[in-house]
Formats: structure tokens, C-alpha cells, sequence
């Protein structure tokens, strides 16, 4: 499909909220304008003055969960088999040490638990290893307040980003919108129905989701109480690959063809005119799963070391590094294709070597990507009256996907669908939509565009040249795959990042929504006999999560209508 008949269909309703009074008593359409203007909207008329920042972070680690035992190793609970441990909330019996009373659910017989996301069904949490978090900063100038928050969780459907807004509305906060982008932590809570007891049965607490809204309610008061003029503001990127003579490859991989990787890893911060820190932000792509599927303990993955090596610092054998202080917020990028931390030999300062999927190697891990970050910001530009600029827009994609369709219908996943009969049979001629967004976030030179879901790197800076491999041997496409990506077919540039334009660009992954992988229309590949269910042969397990092959047509018609919009009304 064309470009021009995407934003054809636009203007019938499939991608983008219809602006304006219905057009000239000629019949001339009105002229298209986002959804979302800031400023501009009435709720946010100006940019002026000074621009203010504060930062915070919430804990929304699940409070309330039971233990079991896995007695076969196998990480996959069987209720028939392996017991869990009824000693309530707090998971403390009477004997532990530090049990004082019985709380909440110890002894009734039921397993309270917490559905870990991200790999297999029936993974219960046997405890934690370290907070997740919600962690916000807001951004103030003249009229206009935006939050941007992160939160450690596999992923937030955009209902439940609309009712966080809701929240946040009702707190009287002045809020002009809220950028809700989650880190993909593969070891939290499941928080979209995909990683419950079955395939067949939802994992999602209700209770649990109000309190990751609570959190980041709780994240967006405190930014909000510590907002403060922004005397300095940094911005600056390294290149991960240039650490280390493997390459990229000593923090990351991709696993599938073709091998394209970003390379950049993104660094911000904030200052106030008193010369304290308010707020650092880290940016880079890349699954945090580094504790693979035998994990069952809750945690934010390489998140957690990185962002307290940007606020502490790091501390190894052979070298000491101070950290920022502050709130530091990691913000993931295009993570499909498929960026992960698994299959990774990880070689730290001291001479070590990390192989293991173990706490230790994720906390290396974390640490040296902690460490990066903090070289873009030391190393960065000093930005100087930075300006806030805000445009956002919906836009619909069709739900091709069968097993999707069908989690969709019996509520699995609770979603409103649009666009088709409901008294008609599914087909290709009446297929059901989602309705997403798109942001354009600016301060000064950053650009951030958020994407609903898991890019894939090539859609957004290309590399089909084999500029991307992460390291000079690697190779583009594996030639031992027996269903390669016809790189004839690829789409030529300019790619995303280019059309945004400037230096500074973040794809804010995961960006008020998670609707699966975000596969390049040319390598979108199912299998002959059972598509959606099975993968092709070779590399396409990431069709089996996908919408299907409109998606990344329909996103970046999106948003290529909003960074038009934005070019030639925005300064």
C-alpha cells in the first residue's frame, strides 16, 4: 500500500482524528491538524518563559503475592505437583524469620499470585530481587505541562494509559498530557493478559493495574511538587559498539535477519539554577531479559543497574565512577528484530567474564549501559532556552492476526475493536481495528517519537546496507538461513529517524500502548499451513506476536502526516 492511500484513508477515519468544522460550503475538506497541539490547544496556549522540570519515582512492586516451590526446575508451576507456600502477602510463615503475625491471605487456601510476563504460561513470582518503578519527569513552560513517565512492566495497553491520564486529570495537576512508555521488563507482572496460567486464562490482576495507576499518579504529583526553573540542560549519544572490540555484541544481540542494530545509546539531564540535579534519562533499545525464563523472581532487569549507576555511580576493582544524583529514567527504544541481552558473553572492567544468566551478569550488564549514559550527558551538548513542543494523534490498525483476533473477542485481552460487523463472520473483508496514538515530543534539540509497540531498528534507521551489523564481521543475513529477508524488496531511506530531522532522536518504544511487534512489510513472513499459530521457517517468530503486515505501514503514515504537520507549523 502507498503511502497516498494511507493518508487516503486517513481521511476516512483509519488513521487520525478528524479536526475542524466539516470544511467550506465548496464541499473542500478541512484541512488536517493533530489531535493534539502544544502549544496551541486552548488548554495549553503558549511556550513562554522559562522552561521548569521536576522528577520522581514510585515503587509498583506487586504487594500482595505467595510463594511456591518449583520442584522439578522446569520454572512452570503444576498445580498438581508443586506446592505453593500459603503464608500470605508478606510471604512469611509462622517459624520465618521475621514473621510477626498472619497477614493477609496466610493459611485461607488460595495462591495468591503474581503471573510473571514475557516468556512461558504458568510462571508465578516466587519473590523479588528489586523494585519496579513508575518514574516521571514533567516539563513546564508558559502554558503548557507534560509528564513523561517509564514504567518496569512488559507493557500498558492504551486503555489503561487513557485511564492513567483519567487519574491524573481528576488530581487538578495541570497536566496537558501525559507519555506513558513502558521498559518491557520481561520479570514483572503480566499486565496484558498473554502470560496467565494458559494460553486460554488472563494474568492480569485488576488490583495490581490500580496500583500501577495509583503509582504513576503518585510519580506525577511528587514531579510535579518538585518542578524547578532548568538552569542547564545536556543532551548527547555514544556509540555502545565503540566500548569494547566485540563490538556491540559485549551488551547485546539481534536475533534475527536481517542483523541491524542501533548503536546509539541516548543521554539527557537536567539542572536547575542552583546547579542540582533534577533529572537524568538514559535511551537505548534492548529487551530487558537478561535473566531468561528460569528467573522467577520480580525485577527490572539491566534497568535497575543503570539507572542506579546514573544516580550512584559505578564501583569496580580497577576503577571508581561518580553518578548524577537525582531521578534517573531509562526510556527503551526499538527493541523488535529482535534486540536481547540473551546469548551474550558479557566481559566487565576487571577481566571477567559473565556468561551465566544470573543476577550478577544482568547487574554488569546494567552498570556498563549506566555508564554510557553517563558519557552521552558528560560528553553532550549544553542546550541553551530549550523549548517544549507537544503533537499527538490516533490512528486505527486492522487486527489480521488471528490468535490475536480471537484473545480480542473472549476478552482475554479486554480491548475495544472498531471497523467491522459484529454480526458478520471475521474475514479479510471485515477485520476488526485498534484505535492507538503518536507522539511528537520536543525539548529543545530532543525529539522523542513514540511508537505503540516494538519497532523494528531497520524501520527506523535502515541499515540494509549491512552499516548496522554492530560489528565489522558480523554478518548482515546468516547464510545458513533457510528463509532469508529478500533484501531487494527493503525499503530505501530516508528512514524514520531521518524524516524526524535533528541530531537528537528518540524512538520512545512501547509509547502509550503495546500492540506486539512492529515487523517491516517486505519480511513479514507467515508460515504456509498455520499462520499467526506457527512461525515461518528461519526467523519469524516475531509475525506470531504481530497485528500483522498493515501495522508499520499505518504507523508511519501516521506518523509521517504528524512530522509534516509539525514542520510546517511548529518553529
Amino acid at each position: 500500500m502507498t503511502l497516498l492511500s494511507l493518508l487516503l484513508l486517513a481521511c476516512n477515519g483509519k488513521t487520525d482524528v478528524e479536526t475542524g468544522d466539516g470544511g467550506t460550503d465548496s464541499g473542500t475538506p478541512p484541512e488536517w491538524a493533530p489531535a493534539l497541539i502544544c502549544p496551541g490547544d486552548a488548554s495549553c496556549p503558549d511556550n513562554d518563559g522559562a522552561l521548569l522540570a521536576g522528577a520522581a519515582s514510585v515503587v509498583i512492586t506487586p504487594d500482595c503475592f505467595e510463594s511456591w516451590q518449583d520442584l522439578n526446575a522446569d520454572a512452570t508451576w503444576d498445580d498438581d505437583e508443586e506446592p505453593f507456600l500459603d503464608c500470605g502477602c508478606d510471604r512469611l510463615c509462622e517459624g520465618d524469620e521475621g514473621w510477626t503475625a498472619s497477614d493477609e491471605g496466610e493459611g485461607d487456601g488460595v495462591f495468591q499470585t503474581v503471573w510473571m510476563a514475557g516468556f512461558q504460561n504458568s510462571r508465578p513470582a516466587q519473590g523479588v530481587l528489586d523494585d519496579l518503578w513508575a518514574r516521571a519527569i514533567v516539563f513546564d513552560q508558559g502554558g503548557t505541562r507534560i509528564a513523561l513517565v517509564s514504567v518496569d512492566l512488559i507493557g500498558v495497553f492504551r486503555p489503561d494509559v487513557l485511564d492513567a491520564r483519567a487519574l491524573v486529570a481528576g488530581a487538578g495537576l495541570e497536566i496537558d498530557h501525559l507519555i506513558l512508555s513502558s521498559t518491557h521488563a520481561h520479570e514483572g507482572p503480566d499486565t496484558m493478559g498473554l502470560w496467565g496460567p494458559t494460553a486460554v486464562i488472563s494474568g492480569v490482576d485488576a488490583d495490581y493495574m490500580d496500583q500501577v495507576k495509583a503509582g504513576v499518579l503518585s510519580a506525577v504529583q511528587a514531579a510535579v511538587a518538585d518542578l524547578r526553573p532548568v538552569g542547564t540542560m545536556k543532551v548527547g549519544a555514544v556509540d555502545v559498539g565503540s566500548y569494547s572490540d566485540k563490538g556491540v555484541y559485549n551488551i547485546l544481540t539481534d536475533l534475527r535477519d536481517p542483523i541491524v542494530i542501533d548503536e546509539t545509546m541516548g543521554g539527557a539531564a537536567f539542572w536547575d539554577t542552583e546547579g542540582q540535579i533534577i533529572a537524568s534519562l538514559a535511551h537505548f533499545g534492548d529487551h530487558p531479559e537478561s535473566l531468561a525464563d528460569e528467573n522467577l523472581r520480580i525485577t527490572s532487569d539491566f534497568a535497575h543497574t543503570l539507572r542506579t549507576t546514573m544516580e550512584s555511580g559505578s564501583a569496580w576493582e580497577s576503577r571508581q565512577r561518580d553518578g548524577l544524583g537525582g531521578t534517573a529514567i531509562f526510556i527503551n527504544g526499538a527493541v523488535g528484530g529482535m534486540m536481547t541481552g540473551l546469548r551474550v558473553d558479557v566481559d566487565d572492567p576487571d577481566g571477567n567474564t559473565w556468561s551465566e544468566y544470573t543476577p550478577e551478569r544482568t547487574a554488569v550488564m546494567g552498570t556498563l549501559m549506566g555508564e554510557m549514559a553517563l558519557d552521552a550527558i558528560e560528553n553532550g551538548e549544553v542546550v541553551k532556552d530549550p523549548k517544549l513542543r507537544l503533537v499527538g494523534s490516533t490512528f486505527r490498525v486492522p487486527v489480521e492476526n488471528w490468535g490475536f483476533q480471537v484473545l480480542f473477542l473472549t476478552e482475554i485481552i479486554a480491548r475495544e475493536l472498531f471497523d467491522y460487523d459484529t454480526e458478520s463472520a471475521i474475514d479479510e473483508t471485515n477485520t476488526p481495528s485498534v484505535e492507538t496514538e503518536v507522539n511528537l515530543f520536543r525539548v529543545g534539540p530532543l525529539s522523542l517519537l513514540t511508537c505503540p509497540g516494538e519497532l523494528f531498528p531497520e524501520v527506523n534507521i535502515g541499515g540494509y546496507d549491512g552499516s548496522h551489523t554492530g560489528h565489522p564481521d558480523a554478518w548482515l543475513v546468516d547464510p545458513k538461513n533457510p528463509n532469508p529477508p529478500d533484501l531487494s524488496a527493503a525499503p530505501a531511506g530516508p528512514y524514520l529517524r531521518e524524516r524526524v530531522g535533528g541530531e537528537h532522536v528518540w524512538l520512545v518504544g512501547l509509547g502509550n500502548d503495546q500492540l506486539g511487534y512492529f515487523l517491516p512489510e517486505y519480511d513479514f513472513v507467515l508460515h504456509p499451513t498455520s499462520p499467526w499459530f506457527d512461525e515461518a521457517e528461519g526467523d519469524h517468530y516475531e509475525e506470531t506476536n504481530s497485528l500483522g503486515p498493515q501495522t508499520v505501514p499505518l504507523y508511519e503514515a501516521a506518523a509521517d502526516q504528524l512530522l509534516e504537520w509539525a514542520a510546517a507549523n511548529q518553529p
